[in-house]
């Protein structure tokens, strides 16, 4: 019976995979691209001239294997990766870590029914984990030497436990905030050193900078843009709109109960149909689609702007767009003065997958050895993170001025859904909200009726 379960949940999982594959860009985020902007593998700034250190490793754990396989997303994350894996190498003479690219579309899942699944994964926060958690194929880590050691050094808003164990460990956040054009706000009449924090005054000021003329090469402004070209991905773009969600409720609801068995978006608390409509209000002041997008400078406000977006302000139209200069960061706006402004999590995590002892004792050895201080530092320094290892927020790196407003956002960030449930439920909202904010072909309360029906029936 165990093993028929086995087959069937990876099989679920094969064929989800394929389906996410096909809607989804080639890597597991979007990378930066000219005409619709995306997440990327790079620093927020050019980082200081940083070296994983080699320190001795823990001898706890028992006999460790002499090789192993960490999987990483391509592009800039392999080469930090092989960085620290060469310093571990170095503590550890005749060992061998090997970094590779992770299947298209992360979909482990061929090559654990295979039997060939690397012993670490570098998963994204969200379903990623909440999906190879539900199976037998993820190893729980806190049974491991030194795991609670470990954890009363992480934030504890990023470490959750699934089905009941703790799978993974955080290894560098992402946060949503809004980011707005100064000189627009300028033209427009508006305090560019006083940006809208509520709902209302995110409408009027909408209103008031898409009133402004064209620019010289004939583009329209816009009040503010969304990437509605992201509907189909999934829960990763729900991520991106939660903020405003969650600012609605007041982070009292998410969409799922705890367990994943059933949803509590339709509770009136959660409000809903409040997010239907600003955000259907909103869409009137953006454009359809990002072919015009926040760093071509027609685009006054953005309220999905990500820490790891930066270097997307660099290739801005005619020359760099600078935070604190020409842009400004604030809060994503919330529905009434005096509300707490909330914003969700992105990131990376480490988790291991089962395979012997020995080689899951130096997997684990080796994800002890990153989340050292100094060596965590290099990983979200060079890929453009936030620290999730408590200590790094107090370092200089992280009290720039630019990069200020992101960290003081992880006291209020909430961690998304991660349970396997979440991500089917957030593409029957994302289909609705489609119709209700974009298309308008149904109204607020109509979509609320139509995403339970959906969801209840996607959970069934």
């Amino acid at each position: 019976m165990k093993n028929a379960r086995w087959f069937y949940m990876v099989a679920s999982l094969v064929v989800l995979s394929m389906l996410a594959s096909a809607c989804a860009p080639a890597t597991e985020t979007p990378g930066a691209i000219e005409a619709t902007p995306g997440l990327t593998e790079a620093p927020a700034t050019e980082p200081a001239a940083t070296e994983p250190v080699a320190t001795e490793p823990a001898a706890e754990g028992g006999e460790m294997a002499d090789s192993i396989r960490v999987a990483v997303v391509r592009g800039a994350m392999n080469d930090t990766m092989t960085k620290l894996a060469d310093a571990y190498k170095q503590a550890n003479p005749g060992v061998t870590i090997n970094i590779e690219e992770e299947p298209e579309g992360g979909a482990f899942d061929a090559l654990i029914a295979a039997g060939n699944q690397p012993d670490v994964i570098v998963a994204s926060f969200g379903s990623q984990i909440g999906r190879l958690a539900n199976t037998e194929a993820v190893l729980p880590l806190e049974d491991m030497p030194g795991y609670q050691e470990l954890v009363t050094r992480l934030e504890s808003a990023t470490v959750q436990e699934l089905y009941g164990h703790n799978y993974y460990i955080p290894a560098g956040a992402d946060v949503t905030m809004m980011i707005y054009n100064k000189q627009l706000f300028e033209e427009a009449g508006l305090d560019p050193e006083a940006p809208p924090t509520t709902w209302q005054e995110f409408l009027d000021a909408a209103e008031k900078i898409q009133a402004l003329p064209a620019r010289e090469d004939g583009s329209k402004v816009y009040g503010t843009v969304f990437w509605n070209d992201a509907l189909a991905w999934g829960g990763w773009y729900w991520n991106m709109l939660q903020p405003m969600y969650l600012n609605a409720n007041q982070s009292q609801c998410q969409l799922l109960n705890r367990l994943g068995t059933d949803i509590v978006f339709e509770q009136p608390e959660c409000q809903m149909q409040q997010f239907f409509e600003f955000n259907a209000s909103a869409q009137a002041f953006a454009p359809p689609t990002m072919e015009k997008n926040f760093f071509s400078r027609s685009i006054g406000m953005w309220p999905q702007y990500g820490y790891s977006w930066e270097p997307n302000l660099r290739e801005a139209a005619g020359e760099p767009m600078v935070i604190g200069e020409d842009v400004g960061i604030a809060p994503v706006p919330v529905p009434n003065e005096g509300d707490t402004s909330y914003t969700t999590y992105g990131g990376r995590a480490l988790m291991m997958l089962q395979t012997t002892p020995e080689r899951q004792n130096r997997a684990w050895d080796f994800i002890k050895f990153m989340m050292q201080d100094e060596n965590n530092l290099t990983f979200i320094q060079e890929l453009g993170y936030l620290p999730v290892v408590t200590a790094l927020k107090d370092d200089a790196y992280f009290q720039d001025p630019a990069r200020q407003p992101f960290v003081e956002a992880l006291e209020n960030a909430v961690l998304p859904e991660q349970i396997g449930a979440a991500d089917d439920v957030a593409n029957e909202i994302l289909g609705v909200y489609q119709l209700v904010a974009v298309e308008k072909s149904m109204t607020p309360e109509q979509g609320v009726e139509e995403a339970i029906t959906r969801a209840r029936g996607k959970i069934q």
